[in-house]
């Protein structure tokens, strides 16, 4: 066997939990073949003496949300080993999001305000050509340069449903079923889970508070409780009482 790529002499830290081992890494059609001491030949060979060969590190908890639409290897996350992005935190996300540039405005003004992102980079960059979650969903799939896991974000939603109630009142049973309907249309397009947040330092430009906190707790449970149809997900929550 002839690997595509050797990478020899490198402290080898496999993800397993045992211990670091010296060794090389032969890797071939994309995937790695063996690990060992090897001595096959190799159209490229990398000598990662005094460096860790490791798989790619997953970055769980981040805000590519709008920039992976722009930018699929979600620099500078893969400069530094991320091979796998997890955005959608804290309730807030960029679908499903009715059309409009009014609601569009509305969800890049709570990314930007919530996570400290510039809003005139999100006003310019995000090449709004989605309204559903599947379709956002659709969109990262056709061009990503790196792994992404993908939460539907709570606030969101309860936008897409209540409009400007969602920031000011408990839902009704059919708003809290069509948020449900949302989160399970996700789920099944590929998402990763949702996510939840009541920190009151989460505020809009407005100042007035983001959806997520206004919820009451069954309507959080109900939807959460969505993934168990599925028999998987992440749900993430940021701490905090009620707004």
């Amino acid at each position: 066997m002839t690997y595509d790529l050797l990478i020899r002499n490198g402290r080898i830290v496999d993800g397993s939990g045992m211990p670091a081992y010296m060794g090389d890494v032969g890797v071939r059609d994309g995937l790695i073949v063996e690990i060992g001491g090897l001595d096959k030949a190799a159209h490229r060979t990398i000598d990662a003496h005094g460096l860790v060969i490791a798989p790619g590190f997953i970055d769980n908890h981040c805000h590519y949300d709008a920039q992976v639409t722009w930018d699929p290897l979600c620099t500078f996350s893969c400069y530094h080993g991320v091979t796998t992005v997890v955005f959608g935190n804290c309730s807030v996300a960029l679908a499903p999001a009715r059309e409009g540039e009014a609601e569009r405005r509305w969800l890049s003004q709570l990314l930007s305000r919530v996570e400290a992102i510039p809003y005139d980079v999100l006003e310019t960059g995000i090449p709004w050509a989605w309204g559903t979650i599947p379709e956002y969903l659709d969109i990262l799939d056709k061009k990503l340069g790196m792994n992404a896991g993908v939460l539907i974000g709570h606030s969101a939603v309860r936008r897409y449903v209540m409009g400007e109630a969602s920031q000011r009142r408990e839902a009704t049973p059919a708003e809290v079923e069509a948020m449900a309907t949302i989160v399970r249309e996700g789920m099944a397009a590929g998402a990763l889970g949702i996510s939840f947040s009541r920190s009151r330092g989460f505020v809009r430009p407005d100042e007035e508070p983001m959806p997520a906190q206004v919820a009451s707790l069954d309507e959080i449970y109900t939807l959460a409780a969505v993934l168990r149809e599925f028999g998987t997900g992440i749900i993430q929550v940021d701490g905090g009482a009620p707004h």
